[in-house]
């Protein structure tokens, strides 16, 4: 055992002193073997210690330890850890130093070279990359003055996660992309293959998430979202562009039989609309529908597909508008109101400065009136022609006479409405009666709808309890028919983003960071091998 170590320390030492002067080697020499297959071999066969070991130990030298240079076509350095039950780091990079350069690798690239500053390919079932960084400062810091990506991930085999970032331990944020004032884009992803023309893609998402947050909330309140963002430019928040033959543009669903918060919150503080739907297609076959509402579930209640509101004072506002080249409003099947019904108009005397209303005339029945007026001719008869339709749409008319140029005591109805007309006697000759028929609405929808007769309907159901107009008995609002506790929680959403309570702590580290470049001390160092 002595001679071995003998023999070893003297060829440790010839290595050293041919290092040392410069003398030139040209057999291969081994340390613990006697077959190298390298210009140096060493071989540790020792069950403990290392199998080469390098000391800098003066505190003022700025040179390297361990300086490789290859002017060949092969790697500078190359580690293998070949016992397949090792568990621990091939390469360990200990840093302890404390200022603001010292980092635990530095790889410098070419301005003109196009090779890859860092590749990763793990074939295993670990991870390419694993970075755990328990101080105050970056895992992996990525700066890039050339042409090249920051990080480049290519996925082969059965692998299907790129990158996994896990905040599980201490929150945060996960990535902070900084553009500034920079025309860019914060994430780009692809899954065709060609975005110009595209003929395929992936059944992807650009973006996926699960979010699930356990704070309790009030109404309008947000903790915890699955995407959250300022927009402090006069660019737009969000932008959506749908290039396929089929698809939604954008879902959103919630799936919760318990939550009554809306699908979807917008408020505006300026004097835009909240939201704008435009349909521009010049070309659509039958018609086309902007905006579409409905409750399609089977709920036995008067849920209510659109409510619009508007109070900003007493007196004013509008609930709904509507404006068309046939009917600005129009209802498939029944219409109702609690207030009056009027026709509006610029006042024709005063249009600048008074309204004129008209009010609809109510009835406890549904009811059709037709009037006119009528000669009398010799025999002191006229007669009345009404639409050919009447027929069709009325029953049990009720017949209303004015006599007109003349006292007429003895106008009668001769004959009564048949075949769309009337005839009128017991007038003078030559003179006028006015005449005027209002009868009972008898359409198809009324023969198959008869119910909707009824003047007196009892609240069933959900509707018991309730009033169309809960303040005008002494009740509260919340005791209203369709009293929309939604409205009431409409109010300035106030948003707790953890992203955007440390942006100003990411921007000072990003400043740091930036700002680490090499001097030029530090790059003649690396040039020169020191």
């Amino acid at each position: 055992m002595k001679t071995n170590c003998k023999s070893v320390f003297k060829k440790i030492n010839i290595l050293v002193v041919f290092l040392l002067f410069g003398w030139s080697i040209t057999a291969q020499v081994g340390i613990g073997t006697t077959t190298p297959d390298a210009q140096v071999d060493i071989v540790a066969p020792a069950a403990t210690g290392n199998a080469l070991q390098v000391n800098h130990d003066n505190t003022s030298n700025g040179s390297s330890s361990i300086w490789l240079r290859n002017f060949g076509l092969g790697r500078s350095l190359n580690l293998q850890s070949l016992n397949t039950a090792n568990n621990i780091p091939a390469l360990q990079i200990s840093q302890i130093g404390t200022g603001a350069n010292a980092r635990g690798l530095d790889i410098l690239m070419d301005p003109t070279s196009s090779a890859i500053g860092l590749a990763v390919f793990q074939n295993g079932a670990n991870d390419g990359i694993y970075v755990n960084p328990t101080g105050t400062g970056y895992g992996l810091f990525n700066q890039i003055t050339g042409s090249g990506g920051a990080i480049y991930n290519l996925l082969e085999g059965t692998s299907t996660l790129g990158i996994f970032q896990d905040l599980s331990q201490n929150g945060g944020v996960a990535e902070y992309i900084n553009l500034e004032v920079q025309d860019g884009t914060g994430v780009y992803v692809n899954a065709t293959n060609n975005p110009a023309v595209p003929t395929s893609g992936g059944d992807s998402f650009s973006l996926l998430s699960d979010v699930y947050t356990n704070t309790p909330t009030g109404a309008g309140l947000v903790y915890g979202g699955i995407l959250a963002g300022t927009q402090y430019g006069n660019g737009v928040g969000v932008i959506v562009n749908h290039q396929g033959l089929q698809g939604r543009n954008a879902e959103f669903n919630v799936n919760n039989p318990g939550n009554n918060d809306p699908v979807i919150f917008a408020t505006s503080q300026g004097g835009g609309s909240v939201i704008i739907g435009e349909n521009q297609n010049n070309t659509i076959v039958g018609t086309a529908y902007v905006a579409d509402f409905a409750y399609t579930g089977t709920d036995v209640a008067d849920h209510v597909g659109v409510f619009g509101f508007s109070v900003p004072a007493a007196g004013w506002g509008i609930g709904s508008i509507g404006q068309g080249g046939w009917y600005g409003m129009f209802s498939v099947g029944d219409s109702g109101a609690t207030g009056v019904k009027t026709f509006t108009i610029d006042h024709p005397e005063d249009p600048e400065r008074k309204i004129l209303k008209h009010f609809s005339i109510e009835s406890n029945e549904v009811l059709n009136m037709y009037r006119g007026t009528e000669i009398f001719d010799a025999n002191g008869k006229a007669v009345v022609n009404l639409p050919d339709y009447y027929d069709s749409i009325n029953k049990n008319p009720s017949y209303q006479l004015t006599p007109i140029g003349a006292a007429m005591p003895n106008l009668y109805i001769e004959s009564e409405i048949s075949n769309g007309k009337f005839i009128i006697a017991g007038g003078e000759p030559n003179k006028k009666v006015s005449w005027q028929i209002t009868s009972e609405r008898n359409d198809p929808y009324l023969k198959q709808n008869p119910e909707q007769r009824e003047v007196v309907v009892i609240k069933e159901g959900e509707r018991n309890g309730k009033y169309l107009n809960p303040e005008l008995y002494g009740q509260p609002k919340e005791k209203g028919m369709f009293f929309n506790a939604n409205n009431e929680n409409q109010k300035v959403n106030k948003i707790h983003n953890p992203v955007l309570d440390t942006l100003d702590q990411l921007k000072v580290k990003r400043d740091k960071m930036t700002k680490l470049e090499p001097s030029e001390e530090e790059v003649a160092a690396n040039t020169n091998g020191n």
